[in-house]
């Protein structure tokens, strides 16, 4: 889990909003659950953004699913 803090200001810096956001972020086993759950089936999976395959050191689970 990684919770952040962003500040939205305005050119003077005055604060116009301030948002508090968390991330979770799930292996590829839990996040085939989560997809299978909500009716897609992953159509192909890489380990980082150029299409290289998914391994134990991938920095990135790079999914694409569509609607079952």
């Amino acid at each position: 889990m990684v919770t952040f803090t962003g500040t939205t200001a305005a050119a003077d810096g005055t604060v116009l909003r301030v948002d508090r956001t968390s991330l979770r972020f799930l292996d590829a086993a839990r996040l085939d659950v989560f997809l299978a759950d909500a009716g897609l089936a992953v159509v192909a999976r890489y380990g980082d953004w150029g299409g290289g395959p998914l391994t134990e050191t991938s920095r990135e689970i790079i999914t694409i699913a569509h609607r079952r």
